[in-house]
């Protein structure tokens, strides 16, 4: 199966396409297509709503800041009980226990999940071996040496402290709306004998959401959402090649380069490396002309010195993949084959890509539409709202 896997790539693809020698052009191309696409509802571009990252902590006036990578809401929920706290703690690389240095703002349980430096991923704690709770027990030993501060969450649905409900569903309304029916809020009817879920609003009002009902200082709320996707070729952070390496046969202009793993070097990429014994010359800056081997790489560059060196770093690195070109790479190649016909002042193809684009992304939409990817109903009204026939109390 043809694929378009990285943003040069892509440029290739263009550029054998349309018979073009111009890389500057096709990339100032992609760079419009990408433009009419920061919209798209994809699979790929949906966070995980469990995450610790992804909930949000209802400050003293009961919002939440607005995520920066949000690009759209879908649905926003709170868990009965579920919960966040931290505490300093320390521990052994290797071990399965870890020191509790602060004591935290609320309760341990366990079957919390716990995250930190140099604590396993997906570690939850299983027992309390010190007699004063100091002492936890995980269910992964470290993979590090533990420090700093420690992140416990109770557990996603299916433990019993996060079934305690009610469930809060919340859905966006406009920020008219919310505070409108905020202001009216004593005077809405409040249910008896509430199912297991109820419906809430949520809305944007400056830089944070607000919700009805109301949330109190402290509260979770799990955040499910369509995130922004990095433009290909946008500057990406600096990458870690290993700690340590050693600089051999050097010419002065070239060297072979030992690191404990080379596979994430390509030829073209640009180094930088903290001098010891050895180092990279008076710019301190090489490029990879070769990846011999899986521990090797023949670089280049002036005055680089045979020697051992320590934390080479790829730099001048940019975004070459994302989850729109993974998963939807039609859209990529109709929507730039049109900005570049559109450059050309070629009317009659460009409005032939514009068709296969609008083609294409329509069946996105047509899946967001349907409930199948968009994870929920289209109906007008809450499926989730209390039937009439149930009793009300007037607050």
């Amino acid at each position: 199966m043809f694929t378009i896997p990285s943003a040069d790539d892509l440029v290739e693809f263009i550029k054998d396409f349309t018979g073009s020698s111009n890389d500057a052009e096709i990339k100032k191309c992609i760079f419009m297509a990408e433009m009419s696409m920061r919209n798209i509802e994809l699979p790929a571009l949906r966070c995980d709503p469990y995450s610790p990252e992804n909930i949000g902590i209802a400050d003293s006036q009961g919002r939440i800041p607005i995520p920066g990578d949000m690009n759209k809401p879908i649905l926003f929920f709170k868990q009965g009980q579920q919960y966040l706290t931290t505490a300093q703690v320390s521990g052994v690389d290797g071990e399965d226990t870890i020191n509790i240095i602060t004591t935290p703002n609320k309760s341990l349980s366990v079957g919390m999940i716990v995250t930190g430096t140099g604590i396993a991923p997906g570690a939850t704690i299983i027992s309390f071996p010190g007699p004063d709770y100091d002492v936890v027990q995980l269910s992964a030993a470290n993979i590090g040496t533990v420090s700093g501060n420690a992140v416990f969450q109770t557990s996603s649905p299916g433990s019993p402290s996060s079934q305690t409900g009610p469930w809060i569903v919340y859905d966006r309304i406009g920020d008219r709306d919310i505070i409108t029916q905020g202001m009216i809020a004593q005077l809405y009817l409040q249910p008896v004998n509430v199912p297991a879920v109820i419906r809430g609003k949520f809305s944007e009002v400056g830089q944070h959401y607000e919700f009805l009902p109301y949330v109190a200082e402290g509260d979770l709320i799990n955040m499910y959402y369509y995130k922004a996707w990095p433009l290909l070729f946008s500057p990406a952070d600096d990458e870690l090649v290993d700690s340590s390496a050693t600089v051999s046969s050097s010419s002065g202009t070239t060297a072979t380069l030992t690191v404990n793993d080379s596979s994430s070097v390509s030829v073209g990429d640009t180094l930088i490396a903290t001098a010891g014994t050895g180092d990279f010359g008076t710019s301190n800056t090489v490029t990879v002309t070769a990846v011999p081997t899986g521990t090797t790489i023949t670089i280049s560059g002036t005055g680089i010195s045979d020697g051992t060196v320590t934390d080479v770093t790829k730099t001048d690195i940019t975004v070459q993949n994302n989850a729109v070109l993974s998963t939807w790479p039609e859209g990529y190649v109709y929507a730039t084959l049109r900005e570049y016909y559109i450059k050309r002042h070629n009317s009659d193809d460009a409005s032939v890509y514009q068709a296969k684009f609008d083609s294409a992304w329509n069946v996105i939409e047509d899946q967001n539409n349907l409930g199948k990817w968009s994870g929920g109903h289209t109906r007008m009204s809450s499926i989730w709202q209390p039937r009439q026939y149930r009793q009300y109390n007037i607050k």
